[in-house]
């Protein structure tokens, strides 16, 4: 008797697996396309739900939702013929009468945890990489976007057949169940607590895990950039879902030459997103539950003001300027629309900011200086480092997607994600008969240990 409530689902996609893995390249195409055109025709659904969840704005839901998803599968589409090509190699002359080739096969059946600050796109988005590598899905989406949840629900039962791709609802302990089970890859997006959790759960199986984790992505403006211009794209990045991004600016380092005048157009730019008296109320997304809108009060030190409304979870942007080095805002992912500051004298003392936080998601350069570029590129890691733009990078399909260390494990997007839920195969042949292997064979006498000789200095 199955004990996992999810056992029974789990067996359909297993015994599903390898028909989706031999399935065709064309087939995988028109299914991309069937998604393609039902994310189209739900589209006011999905904005439906998202404001439903956490107010998020419809043209907010159309970009950082919607548009992501439909780009990758349009990416995927146009490439997964080349993608899917199978690979030859050389072959050495020690091997001679060998052939080899690599080729790309769907792991089986794949588990992907997507988050609650953007739902539909963190559920889709991976599920497109699945689908063009030719694997069974099992998605689980966040309990704290329970609308966005259940319209995933009904969505993926309309698209695919329950024995392709599923959905199950729920929280923590669904979670925990699901993670029983032996899945032959698991993509995870999320927290990092949650992620060394998962990761964790998965070294039971010896399952692979992709997990895109985020962390404390930095901002550094030196004294030549153009102030206007990184105050609107920090301001873009930060307060997009109300500052809820993996990918949004943390927090931000400041020559201490144009700090305050940086500081003073931030807070300007700030009100073109949120601001109660003009249409910009209708341009910003609330925090998505009562906790963690407490939570970015405890963080920032700062008490309730007429601005915030606890009741539709309302939280301004911040820009906390007398940020102490021991506040909480440096000390974990702010997560919401509060910016702390700091001021350095020179590159250097940013630098030291940003290695006291591990390795970020992204790192964000503003500077003309190509030697500031070069010296952040060759002093840092991280997933991404951007320069003079913030979370564009991510709206790119072409690029690949993630984290390093503390940030994340693994790919995600385009080729890169279809990668990650691919098995790289080697396929090897050896001809009949006499072979140069066969020279190796023991007894190892002075005749073969010269053919070693030779092996040795030679090939």
């Amino acid at each position: 008797m199955d004990t996992n409530p999810f056992q029974s689902q789990f067996n359909k996609l297993l015994a599903n697996k390898y028909a989706l893995r031999n399935r065709s390249i064309s087939e995988r195409i028109r299914i991309l396309s069937k998604l393609e055109k039902g994310i189209l025709a739900n589209r006011q659904v999905f904005r439906d739900a998202l404001f439903s969840d956490f107010r998020k704005p419809f043209t907010e839901t159309d970009i950082t939702e919607l548009y992501v998803v439909l780009k990758e599968i349009r990416h995927a589409k146009a490439r997964l013929r080349n993608w899917s090509r199978s690979q030859h190699t050389d072959t050495p002359l020690a091997l001679s009468g060998t052939s080899a080739k690599i080729i790309y096969e769907g792991k089986g059946v794949c588990l992907i945890i997507s988050p609650w600050n953007y739902p539909v796109n963190l559920s889709l988005a991976p599920l497109v990489s699945a689908i063009a590598a030719g694997n069974a899905v099992l998605i689980k989406p966040s309990e704290l976007t329970p609308h966005t949840s259940a319209a995933l629900k009904i969505f993926i039962a309309q698209m695919f057949p329950d024995n392709e791709v599923t959905l199950v609802e729920g929280g923590k302990e669904v979670s925990e169940n699901l993670l029983e089970l032996p899945f032959d890859h698991i993509f995870f997006t999320g927290s990092h607590a949650i992620g060394s959790k998962v990761m964790q759960a998965a070294a039971r199986n010896l399952t692979s895990v992709a997990l895109e984790l985020g962390g404390k992505s930095p901002v550094y403006v030196h004294h030549d950039a153009n102030i206007d211009d990184a105050a609107a794209k920090i301001n873009a990045a930060k307060l997009v879902n109300a500052g809820q991004t993996c990918v949004a600016p943390d927090y931000l380092i400041a020559h201490t030459d144009i700090a305050d005048d940086l500081t003073k157009v931030l807070k300007k730019f700030s009100k073109t997103f949120y601001n109660p008296e003009n249409t910009g109320a209708n341009s910003y997304s609330s925090i998505v539950s009562n906790q963690h809108y407490q939570r970015l009060l405890d963080i920032s030190g700062y008490e309730e003001t007429n601005l915030m409304n606890r009741e539709s979870r309302i939280f301004p942007p911040l820009v906390v300027t007398d940020v102490n080095h021991d506040s909480p805002l440096l000390h974990e992912e702010v997560f919401g629309p509060v910016l702390p500051v700091l001021k350095v004298q020179n590159e250097e003392e940013a630098l030291k900011i940003i290695h006291q936080h591990g390795a970020p998601l992204n790192i964000y350069i503003f500077t003309r200086s190509k030697k500031i570029k070069d010296f952040f590129q060759k002093m840092t890691t991280s997933g991404s480092v951007c320069y003079n733009e913030c979370a564009v990078q991510f709206l790119n399909p072409g690029l690949p997607f993630g984290g390093i260390h503390q940030s994340g494990i693994g790919r995600s997007h385009g080729k890169a994600g279809f990668l990650a839920f691919s098995n790289e195969r080697v396929i090897f042949h050896q001809r009949v008969g006499l072979t140069t292997a066969k020279l190796l064979y023991p007894p190892y006498n002075n005749f073969k240990k010269k053919i070693v000789d030779l092996l040795l200095k030679y090939f």
